[in-house]
This record gives C-alpha cells, structure tokens and sequence, in this order.
C-alpha cells in the first residue's frame, strides 16, 4: 500500500496535465513494427510502471485469515470487475472519439485492478460483519 499513493499520485498529475520535473533518458521503443531509438520520461514511465506493479501486489496479496471461501470471493470479484471493465470499454470505444480515448484508455488499464480491489474489500468487509 505504501508503493501505491506516491505512484497513484504521480499518475494522477499526469492525468490532470499538472506540469511535473522532466528527466528524459534514450529509450528503445516499438513503433511502426521496427525498434526505433527515442527519448522517453523516465517519471512518466516509472509512475505508471509502479502503480501497475503495487495494485498488483495489493490485488493478490493474501488475506491474513484467507480460506477456501475466500478463493471464491476472489474469483467472484475477478469476474465481476471484468464484466463491469468491458461494460466501461465498450462505452468508451462507442462514444469517447480522438485523444480523449488515449486517455480514457489509459486509464481503463488500471480500472479493472480498482475495481477489483473494491469488490474484494467490500464483500469481504459485508461477509466479517456478518460474522460477528
């Protein structure tokens, strides 16, 4: 949880055009089915990569009381956020149009692990609720 807030905050910046310290490094990138050599923001690649990596980590991180109920929330919540990300994507594909759909889709990548979490936490919060 402690990777996620500066990375989240660092992408959030870069979502909302905030203007942040550049530091360009040489990069080798893919472009037009060739390996081209470019310049890339190495905070710009560092955020996304780290917020990637630590809602990784907070999605399939164990339970400290996991059991085999909760392997199936897990997958419940797996399945529900992938049918409500298609909804979402299927959405976007359908009315969002030129460079705001570079950014709606940039976004949707990381909006199946948010959701997911979501789902897990509250599910799992409503079933120990219960429980007491």
């Amino acid at each position: 949880m402690l990777m996620f807030l500066p990375f989240a905050a660092i992408c959030l910046c870069l979502l909302l055009n905030v203007k942040l310290p550049s530091v360009e490094i040489p990069w080798i990138a893919i472009g037009d089915g060739i390996f081209y050599q470019g310049k890339a923001d190495l905070l710009t690649e560092l955020g996304m990569m780290g917020l990637l990596i630590s809602l990784s980590f907070i999605a399939l991180s164990r339970e400290k009381d996991e059991d085999e109920m909760t392997g199936q929330i897990r997958m419940k919540s797996f399945v529900w956020s992938l049918w409500f990300t298609t909804i979402i994507l299927a959405f976007g594909i359908l009315f969002i149009m030129g460079l705001d759909f570079l950014s709606f889709s940039l976004v949707a990548l990381y909006l199946y692990y948010f959701i997911y979490i979501l789902k897990f936490n509250m599910t799992m919060k409503s079933i120990r609720r219960s429980a007491r």
